[in-house]
C-alpha cells in the first residue's frame, strides 16, 4: 500500500477538541430544533391550525383548505396524514442521530467530525434537494414570526450543501482525491454560498440562463463521479472499496428519487407543456408515494454509511457500539411494539386509549424484553465481533473451509482469510519461518499484531499473527483461549502443509539422487568398459592374422587381451559394489561394518575402533542395511580425515517401541568445525535417514569429540 492511503488521520488537539464539540452541540441543537419546527409547523398547515391566521402570505392562505380537502378527498383525515409524514420523518431521523451521536462519543478526527455533522444535517433535512427546513416559519401569523428562522434555514441549507460536497469528495479517508477536486470543491463551494446568501447576485445560479445552469450543475456532477470512480480503481485500499461500494449503493437509491421527481416536474413539462401532477388529489398520492419512498431511501443510505463505519471499520470504532446498538434498537423496538399494541386494542375494542391498554401492552413488553435483548446482544456481537461466543461455529467453518480447499497452495491463505473473517479481526497472518515474509496474510498490516506460536508436538513451526480490532484495545481472555485453540489447529495445518513440502522435496531429491546414480552408471560403462570391450575383439584379430607369421607377437597380443578381460571383470565388480556392497548380502550388516573398518587400526596415527552390535540380526531389510552402512562408513571417514581421534566407537541397538534401529558413532578428537560440518557428506547422511522416515542429529560431546545419532525405522512386526 502507498504511504498515502496508509497515513495516519488528523487528529484534533485538546482546544481544537473542545471547540469541534461544541460547534457540533451547537448544530445538534439547531438542526434539531428546525427540525421539531418544521414538523409542527407542516402538521398545523395540513391538520391542526386556522388556515386564515398561519399560513403567510396572504394569498396562499386559500391554498391550505384546498390542501385539507384535497387529503379528504383521497380517503385520509388530515390529522393521519399529517401524524404519519411526521412519524415517518423521524423514524428515517433516528438512524443519522444515532450514527452521529456515536461517532461524536468516541473519535477526535476532524473527518469523524465533519462526517457526525454531515449525518445530522441529512438526517433532520429530508430530501436534501428541497430541505424540509423551511416549514419551521409555516406556524407563525404575521405578526409574531421571528425573522432569524429564515436565516437559520439557509445558514442549515448552506451547512448542508457543504457537507455534501466534502462527503463526497473526502469519502472515505479525508483527503482530496485526485488534487484537482479541491478546486472543483471550491468552486462549487462559492456558487453555493451565493445561492443561499446572495441569491440575486452573478455568484447565484439562479441568476443564470436556465442552459448554462444546467451545464454547470452536469460539470460539477461528472467532476464528483469521476474523482469517485478515480479514488475507487486507483487510490482506494480493498476496505476502502468496500466502503465506497456501500456508500454509492445507499446513494444510488437517493439519487433514483431525485431523478424521479425532476423528471415528472422538470422534464415531463418541458417536454409536453403539460403537467404530469394536474390536480391537488394528484399532489396528495404522489406526496405519500413520493416521500415513502424519499425516506425510506434515507433509511437505507443511513444503514450503508454504518455498515461502511462499523462493519468494515471506517474508523476503527470499537466494544462501544455493542451496547450502544443494542439498547439504542431495544429502546426504538419496545417504543414502536407499545404504540402498536395500544392502537391495536383501541381500534379493536373502539376505544381510546385507555389504562388498560397500557397495562397490557406493559405486560407483554415485559415478557418479550429479555429474549429480545439477548437476541438483539447476539446479532449485534455477531456484528462486531464475529462468532467469537460461538467456538463451534468457528471452528465448522475453519473444518469447512479446510475440507473444501483444493489446492495445497491455497490451503493457508484461506485459513488465514477464515479466521478474520470469522472473528472480525483486520489482519491475520500465518508466519511459518521468521526470517522470511509470510505464508499467508488477509488485511493490512499492523505493527501492534499478536503473536502466538504455532506448536506441534513441542516443536514450533510458526507464528499466528493477529491484529486487535482497533490500536487502544486487547483481545479479552475469552478471546485469547479461543485464539490459542485456533493456533493448536493452524499448527496442525502448517505442519500438514510442511510434510506435504517436505515430501516433495523428498521425492525430488530421490528422482535426483536416481538420476546422477544413472548418469554415474552410463559414464563408467560408456568411458570405462565401453572402449576397453571394444578393443578387445581387435587384438583378437590381430593376433589370429599374425598367429602364423609371428607366433611370439600373437601370444603377447593374446596375454594383453587376458589382462585386459581380468581388468574388466574387476570394473565391473566394482560398479556393482558401488550399487551395494556385497557384504551386506553375504555377511549381513555387522559383519560387513567389522570387515570394511579392520584396516583402520593400522592408520596413522593410531585408531581404535569398538564395534557393539549386540541384538542386532544378521537379515534386516535391503534399504535399512544399505542406508546404515552408507552412513556409518561415511562417520567414520570424517573422523580417520577431521577429527585426529584416539579412540571411535560404532553402536547399533535395536529398539522395540518403536521398532527401529538406531546408530551412533562417537568419537573422542577435536570435533568439526562449522565449515567441515557443511562439506564432508553430512547431508547425504541426512538424506539418506529422512529417506527411509528415520532421523538424523549431530552434535559435540561433552568430553570432547563429536557424536553422529541416527534412527531408523523397521517394520512393527520384526523382531
Amino acid at each position: 500500500m502507498s504511504d498515502r492511503t496508509a497515513s495516519p488521520p488528523y487528529r484534533l488537539g485538546d482546544k481544537s477538541l473542545l471547540i469541534g464539540r461544541l460547534l457540533y452541540i451547537a448544530l445538534f441543537m439547531l438542526s434539531l430544533g428546525v427540525f421539531a419546527l418544521a414538523n409542527y409547523g407542516q402538521a398545523t398547515q395540513w391538520a391542526f391550525g386556522d388556515c386564515d391566521e398561519i399560513y403567510f402570505p396572504t394569498e396562499y392562505r386559500p391554498n391550505c383548505m384546498l390542501w385539507r380537502e384535497a387529503i379528504s378527498n383521497s380517503g385520509l383525515t388530515p390529522a393521519a396524514f399529517a401524524v404519519y409524514f411526521v412519524l415517518l420523518r423521524v423514524v428515517a431521523a433516528l438512524p443519522f442521530v444515532f450514527l452521529s451521536i456515536v461517532l461524536m462519543r468516541r473519535r477526535s478526527e476532524l473527518r469523524v467530525l465533519l462526517l457526525a455533522g454531515f449525518l445530522l444535517l441529512v438526517g433532520t433535512a429530508g430530501p436534501t434537494y428541497n430541505p424540509f427546513w423551511q416549514w419551521s416559519t409555516s406556524w407563525f401569523t404575521v405578526e409574531n414570526q421571528v425573522p432569524i428562522l429564515p436565516l437559520l434555514n439557509r445558514l442549515l441549507v448552506f451547512l448542508l450543501s457543504i457537507g455534501t460536497l466534502l462527503f463526497v469528495f473526502l469519502f472515505p479517508d479525508g483527503k482530496f482525491v485526485p488534487k484537482w477536486a479541491r478546486w472543483v470543491a471550491f468552486v462549487w463551494l462559492i456558487m453555493q454560498f451565493g445561492d443561499v446568501f446572495f441569491p440575486e447576485t452573478p455568484l447565484s445560479l439562479h441568476t443564470l440562463s436556465y442552459p448554462l445552469a444546467i451545464i454547470l450543475n452536469t460539470t460539477f456532477t461528472l467532476c464528483a463521479v469521476g474523482a469517485l470512480i478515480w479514488r475507487y480503481r486507483v487510490h482506494a485500499n480493498p476496505v476502502q472499496r468496500q466502503q465506497i461500494k456501500w456508500i454509492t449503493a445507499g446513494a444510488l437509491l437517493l439519487a433514483l428519487n431525485y431523478a424521479l421527481d425532476y423528471t415528472v416536474f422538470e422534464i415531463y413539462p418541458a417536454v409536453t407543456s403539460e403537467y404530469l401532477i394536474a390536480t391537488r388529489e394528484q399532489g396528495v398520492l404522489w406526496e405519500l408515494i413520493q416521500d415513502t419512498l424519499w425516506y425510506i431511501s434515507q433509511t437505507v443510505f443511513a444503514i450503508c454509511i454504518g455498515l461502511a463505519v462499523f462493519r468494515h471499520r471506517l474508523w476503527d470504532i470499537d466494544a462501544i457500539l455493542s451496547r450502544t446498538l443494542v439498547y439504542g434498537t431495544l429502546t426504538f423496538l419496545i417504543f414502536t411494539l407499545y404504540v402498536l399494541i395500544v392502537g391495536g386494542l383501541g381500534a379493536l375494542f373502539h376505544t381510546q386509549t385507555t389504562a388498560v391498554n397500557g397495562l397490557v401492552a406493559t405486560g407483554i413488553i415485559a415478557v418479550l424484553f429479555q429474549p429480545l435483548r439477548d437476541r438483539l446482544q447476539h446479532a449485534v456481537d455477531r456484528l462486531l465481533y464475529g462468532d467469537r461466543d460461538d467456538p463451534a461455529a468457528v471452528f465448522t467453518r475453519l473444518a469447512y473451509q479446510l475440507q473444501t480447499t483444493d489446492t495445497r497452495a491455497a490451503i493457508l491463505p484461506n485459513l488465514a482469510h477464515t479466521i478474520a473473517q470469522t472473528l472480525k479481526i483486520p489482519y491475520v497472518a500465518i508466519q511459518t519461518n521468521p526470517e522470511t515474509q509470510s505464508a499467508a496474510a488477509w488485511g493490512e498490516r499492523r505493527d501492534l499484531a499478536q503473536h502466538i506460536p504455532l506448536i506441534y508436538r513441542n516443536e514450533t513451526v510458526g507464528d499466528l499473527l493477529v491484529a486487535p480490532r482497533n490500536p487502544h484495545e486487547q483481545f479479552n481472555q475469552h478471546e485469547q483461549t479461543l485464539l490459542s485453540a485456533i493456533a493448536a489447529l493452524t499448527a496442525t495445518t502448517v505442519r500438514a502443509v510442511q510434510m506435504w513440502d517436505e515430501l516433495q522435496q523428498s521425492r525430488q531429491r530421490i528422482v535426483t539422487t536416481r538420476e546422477e546414480e544413472r548418469r554415474r552408471l552410463r559414464r563408467d560403462l560408456h568411458d570405462g568398459l565401453g572402449p576397453a570391450l571394444a578393443s578387445l575383439p581387435l587384438k583378437v584379430d590381430a593376433a589370429i592374422d599374425l598367429f602364423d607369421l609371428d607366433r611370439d607377437t600373437s601370444i603377447r597380443l593374446l596375454g594383453e587381451v587376458k589382462r585386459q578381460a581380468q581388468q574388466l571383470v574387476g570394473d565391473v565388480r566394482q560398479v556393482v559394489n558401488d550399487l551395494r556392497p556385497p557384504a551386506l548380502d553375504e555377511l549381513g550388516l555387522v559383519e560387513a561394518i567389522r570387515g570394511a573398518v579392520a584396516h583402520l587400526h593400522n592408520h596413522t596415527p593410531p585408531l581404535q575402533i569398538r564395534l557393539d552390535a549386540d541384538g542386532v540380526p544378521r537379515n534386516l531389510p535391503a534399504a535399512v542395511e544399505a542406508a546404515s552402512y552408507r552412513i556409518v562408513m561415511e562417520a567414520v571417514t570424517n573422523v580417520v580425515k577431521h577429527a585426529h581421534a584416539q579412540h571411535c566407537e560404532i553402536t547399533l541397538k535395536l529398539l522395540q517401541a518403536p521398532a527401529q534401529l538406531q546408530i551412533t558413532v562417537e568419537d573422542d578428537g577435536d570435533g568439526l568445525a562449522e565449515q567441515v560440518r557443511a562439506n564432508v557428506g553430512l547431508r547425504s547422511m541426512r538424506e539418506r535417514a529422512e529417506e527411509l522416515g528415520g532421523t538424523f542429529h549431530i552434535a559435540l560431546r561433552s568430553s570432547g569429540g563429536t557424536c553422529v545419532s541416527v534412527a531408523l525405522p523397521l517394520p512393527e512386526e520384526r523382531e
